[in-house]
């Protein structure tokens, strides 16, 4: 957007350094607020540093951490870092874990009773540590390999213990994570261990069982069954036992009729062989054999009708029935006897063989029971030495783990904490400085957050910057900067406006405001009263159909309105100026909240009707709120843009220079209008006492020339 060349030089002055801040300016215009901030807080913070500030104490512990580590005990190599690199990236992992939450968790549960020292009443253990994780400090030592543990404290009872246990804590957890799950692998082997030692006693009590049972004293592979002896005898016994109780029962079958045809007739012919073997049975048949030999010899001399050979014949009859008799007699008896003894013969072999097959039986059950329990025995034994070279080998793990957990490492502890003599701050000097310190922070940044956070335009500098172009002119708010200096502002703009005009023949200057009552009525007639004791006239035009003002009235005065219709000419309706008021044409009736008629053609109106006016000055309505507006700016030769001080907002300015900057003006140009004195930036004040006294401001000292000779 092209701007007129009506930048302001006011009084020669720039704006100072560091204008955006505006420090000192907040704080003169707030310094109430500035001083009710800074008594606020020392109010609250004095009492509470004199209370707080008990002195404080420190205790530190040292932390080594190696660059090699010893892998185990047992065994000669190491490990170590591949570079300087990894190594500090190491150390900074460790400075890192020190404070966490479980191991100062931790080391708090170890004090026991000690808690008291750290912990407050009735706070809770996970309170206390997130407390403490705040408060402990943990810092690299430069080009060495120690990392500190410190922490401060108003009390020094138990303050060394605290740290000392917050590092014995990190180096076991560090330990248990160098070797991680160590502690569980050997929580399992000693579980492993247990339950073998517990299965070996329970078969080592078994064992001893079965040797009193078996009555054994040991169980070796060599030994023999005793009870496969025994059955061994019992089955040759049984064996035998059979054998002779077939034999028994053959025998016995040979004579019996049942078994065998023909055994009776067996049974009597052995029965005789043995009747034959009888003495008793010989002598008696020797006594007949005699007596049949007497009748013989008696019976050999006689005749045949011989009346003792019949005698001796019935003798012989009757000795030969007795030998008969006998001899059958005994026969049976014989035969009887020997049935009898061959069926018990018989019966005593089956009992014979009964009793061995049950004997056998037994001791094939003895035997089989014997094995059993030997061969278990034996299996027990086996079981009993795997096992124990089972707890050996476990044995030797959880050594080997043990040794592992207690070697060194690349971190141990260096220098245990030692408790503190000697406070090492004097906390309550600290704090009150700090609260002094803080009040006046708080002094300077209340005042300047409130014109930091104030969107309304205050100061020329804040327009200058969101325009991108210096200001025409600023004009003092008119109860502050005085009938003189205000003529002197206004004089100085019309001054600016001839420049202007001598430059560029820039002849019409439309005015209008950001927003409603920005002052733009009374600056376009005082500018042109202004211009009119300069030397040069000037016609000021009320353009605002939105809102009349009083000061261009006249009676019977049909104003710009008329021309505008063609009804009337519009030299016939100026009204003359007088010693406060210049030339002037009002607006006229037009219905109220309308737009100018045929407001398109006022640019050729003023051209050709009003030559003999050097300068005509435009009062147009808001430009956020009249079309009007747009179009007399696009018909001017300069648009002046009026921005009221404490009234228009950023906002407000940026959507008024953007809407300007889609007409592609010839020349623009702003005023800031009722500035107060007391701006941000002080510009306004500085220029009122420079005119009033007719002298500038002394030199800053810090920005005194001499500090550049």
């Amino acid at each position: 957007m092209a701007h007129a060349n009506l930048a302001d030089p006011q009084l020669g002055a720039s704006p100072p350094l560091f204008a955006s801040v505006h420090v000192l300016a907040s704080l003169r215009k707030h310094q109430r607020v500035a001083l009710l901030t800074a008594f606020v807080i020392l109010l609250i913070g004095l009492p509470a540093a004199w209370f707080k500030g008990d002195p404080k104490y420190s205790a530190t512990a040292v932390i080594y951490v190696s660059p090699r580590f010893i892998a185990n005990l047992a065994d000669s190599s190491s490990q170590k870092f591949d570079s300087t690199e990894q190594y500090r990236e190491y150390v900074q992992q460790n400075v890192k874990t020190i404070n966490r939450f479980d191991i100062v968790l931790e080391a708090l549960n170890r004090l026991g009773p000690l808690q008291s020292v750290w912990t407050r009443p009735g706070e809770l253990p996970e309170r206390a540590a997130s407390r403490l994780q705040g408060a402990l400090v943990i810092e690299e030592v430069p080009n060495t390999y120690q990392v500190t543990i410190s922490l401060e404290s108003n009390r020094k009872a138990g303050l060394a213990e605290l740290v000392n246990s917050v590092a014995e804590t990190y180096l076991d957890k560090a330990k248990a994570e160098e070797f991680y799950g160590s502690d569980q692998r050997i929580q399992s082997l000693i579980a492993d261990r247990t339950r073998l030692e517990k299965e070996t006693a329970e078969k080592q009590g078994r064992r001893m069982a079965l040797a009193q049972e078996l009555g054994v004293s040991s169980f070796t592979d060599n030994d023999l069954n005793p009870y496969d002896r025994l059955l061994v005898t019992a089955k040759e016994a049984q064996s035998e036992a059979q054998k002779s109780a077939i034999q028994a029962d053959t025998e016995l079958a040979v004579f019996d009729e049942n078994e065998h045809p023909g055994g009776k007739e067996a049974l009597d012919a052995f029965a005789l062989e043995e009747a034959k073997k009888d003495p008793v049975l010989s002598s008696v048949m020797t006594g007949l054999n005699v007596r049949r030999a007497q009748v013989l010899t008696n019976l050999s001399g006689l005749s045949a009708d011989h009346p003792g050979r019949r005698a001796a014949e019935r003798e012989l009859a009757d000795i030969e029935k007795e030998r008969q008799a006998a001899i059958q007699s005994e026969v049976v008896s014989i035969s009887k006897m020997i049935l009898n003894q061959r069926t018990a013969e018989a019966y005593q072999a089956r009992r014979v063989e009964r009793q061995l097959t049950a004997e056998v039986q037994r001791q094939a059950s003895q035997a089989s029971w014997f094995t059993h329990g030997y061969q278990e025995g034996i299996q027990l034994g086996l079981d009993v030495d795997q096992a124990r070279k089972a707890q050996d080998n476990l044995q030797q793990r959880i050594d080997y783990f043990l040794l592992e957990k207690s070697a060194p490492g690349f971190v141990r502890l260096f220098s245990s904490a030692r408790p503190p003599d000697q406070p090492v701050k004097r906390g309550r000097k600290l704090l009150l400085g700090l609260c002094m310190a803080l009040a006046l922070a708080f002094a300077v940044a209340v005042p300047v957050g409130i014109d930091f956070l104030d969107p309304r335009l205050r100061s020329p500098a804040q327009v200058e910057r969101l325009l991108g172009f210096p200001l025409t002119a600023w004009i003092m708010e008119k109860q502050e900067a005085g009938a003189s200096f205000e003529k002197e502002q206004i004089l100085r703009f019309a001054n600016r406006m001839v420049q202007e005009n001598q430059r560029n023949r820039s002849r019409i200057f439309a005015f209008t405001s950001v927003k409603a009552h920005g002052g733009t009525t009374t600056i376009v007639l005082e500018t042109a009263h202004a211009l009119s004791s300069l030397g040069v006239s000037a016609l000021a035009i009320e353009a605002n159909a939105y809102r009349s003002d009083s000061r261009f009235l006249k009676p019977n005065a049909r104003g710009l309105v008329a021309a505008l219709t063609g009804a009337r000419l519009l030299q016939s309706e100026v009204i003359p100026g007088n010693e406060e008021l210049p030339d002037r044409i009002p607006v006229g009736e037009a219905a109220e909240g309308a737009s100018l008629p045929n407001i398109r053609h006022l640019e050729e109106m003023l051209r050709r009707s009003v030559h003999e006016y050097d300068f005509i000055l435009i009062d147009a309505p808001p430009v956020l709120a009249s079309v009007d507006a747009e179009i007399m700016a696009s018909s001017a030769d300069v648009l002046v843009l009026v921005i009221e001080a404490d009234s228009v907002t950023k906002q407000e300015l940026q959507r008024a220079a953007k809407s300007l900057e889609r007409l592609n003006l010839r020349a623009i140009s702003a005023v800031f209008n009722r500035v107060r004195r007391d701006e941000a930036t002080g510009f306004a004040a500085t220029a009122l006492d420079e005119f009033l006294n007719g002298s500038a401001a002394p030199a800053r000292r810090l920005f005194s020339p001499w500090l550049w000779r």
